[in-house]
């Protein structure tokens, strides 16, 4: 069989190893050669695979964040555990791993528990939506990005339990903080996909990156991806609007009471979040894992090309939230607020409109025209 989608790959890895246990195991050969039996394995390997690839990008992505604020800061950052720092991270997670987990006397212990398991679970459920080259997942969803941005606003309500069963006056002021936060900042990120959804004339995000074939989003809709990319840095909680946390003020905000394995499922759901974060500004506003028509075709048709091509759009863009990191320092509430009902719904609605203006005029003087604009 031909293996064109990382489904083709789960498929046949999944019949392999089925076939290898029929043969060492005789009487299980006819019960594993079910359809079902190896269509509900194939989806554990792709499930797998997915947890693999998601989890090893988060890993580097904290690696990549350490090295980039150490340049920012006139030093090295990690560096000791393995080559380069490398290993830092395992070490990190593993010196978590064997920490006691304690539970404050007066908490909900159902809350307590199930808010950072259910954050992180939702956080790993995006990458199963999102897609990051052609031969990724087999055929699309017609509505993959509103699923996409669905999952992406089931933090707040999972944050705020686990904020309110610590029984802790500054968690609970972190989560109402968080709640308050991501609430303002997502009625602008809808409005900016509405720009994008106008141009592209689809919800899907495989039709999205294939109407940006002759020229990316971020020329004509620069407005609009300013706008997405200022919200995903509010409901990713980075600086400058880490409020939520604020270790300053809330001892750590709304995880004061978590430690170990807990909070290890916090930082890594706040990273896998900023991952997911970078992976849809790729994919509405630079093209996904194409590039422009005019380079080279060496540069494109090479194996995996579009993964590398995707993830390196990605990192470049996790980049500039480093270096956005480095160089501000954090807002006020108040400030916070104001910027996002006061300052984002009106540029998010200004990109709207500007995005229906582009729909009609189809062409721009330096982008030039698309006669399938829109749809």
């Amino acid at each position: 069989m031909a293996l064109t989608t990382l489904w083709d790959v789960a498929y046949f890895l999944a019949s392999a190893l089925l076939t290898l246990v029929g043969r060492v195991i005789p009487p299980l050969a006819a019960p594993l050669s079910n359809g079902d039996v190896i269509w509900g394995l194939s989806a554990l390997v792709f499930g797998a695979i997915l947890l693999a690839a998601s989890m090893i990008n988060t890993i580097m992505l904290i690696w990549f964040e350490r090295k980039m604020l150490g340049r920012f800061m006139d030093r090295r950052g990690a560096m000791h555990v393995g080559y380069a720092g490398l290993l830092q991270n395992f070490a990190d997670g593993l010196k978590l791993f064997r920490k006691n987990t304690f539970k404050p006397r007066e908490a909900d212990e159902l809350g307590f528990y199930a808010g950072p398991i259910a954050y992180m679970v939702t956080s790993l459920l995006m990458f199963g939506v999102l897609p990051i080259s052609t031969g990724w997942s087999d055929g699309s969803l017609p509505l993959s990005m509103l699923l996409a941005l669905v999952i992406f606003s089931f933090a707040p309500l999972f944050i705020f339990i686990s904020a309110w069963s610590s029984n802790n006056k500054y968690s609970l002021m972190g989560g109402m903080r968080s709640a308050a936060q991501m609430i303002a900042y997502e009625v602008p990120i809808l409005l900016a996909v509405v720009a994008v959804v106008l141009v592209s004339g689809s919800f899907d995000l495989n039709t999205i990156v294939a109407e940006q074939q002759n020229y990316w989003f971020w020329g004509p809709l620069v407005l609009a991806m300013v706008v997405f990319a200022i919200g995903m840095l509010a409901e990713m909680e980075r600086i400058p609007f880490d409020l939520p946390e604020a270790e300053a003020e809330l001892v750590e905000g709304w995880n004061t009471e978590y430690g170990g394995m807990l909070f290890a499922f916090f930082m890594l759901a706040d990273y896998l979040r900023a991952l997911a974060g970078s992976f849809l500004i790729v994919l509405l506003f630079l093209g996904g894992w194409t590039l422009p028509t005019y380079v080279p075709s060496a540069l494109t048709t090479f194996p995996l090309a579009g993964i590398f091509w995707f993830l390196v759009k990605t990192y470049a863009v996790f980049g500039v939230f480093v270096w956005i990191r480095a160089a501000l320092p954090r807002v006020r509430t108040d400030q916070l607020l104001r910027i996002g009902w006061m300052r984002m719904i009106p540029l998010s609605l200004a990109a709207v409109v500007l995005a229906a203006a582009l729909v009609l005029v189809k062409c721009l003087p330096v982008f030039g025209c698309i006669p399938s604009m829109g749809g």
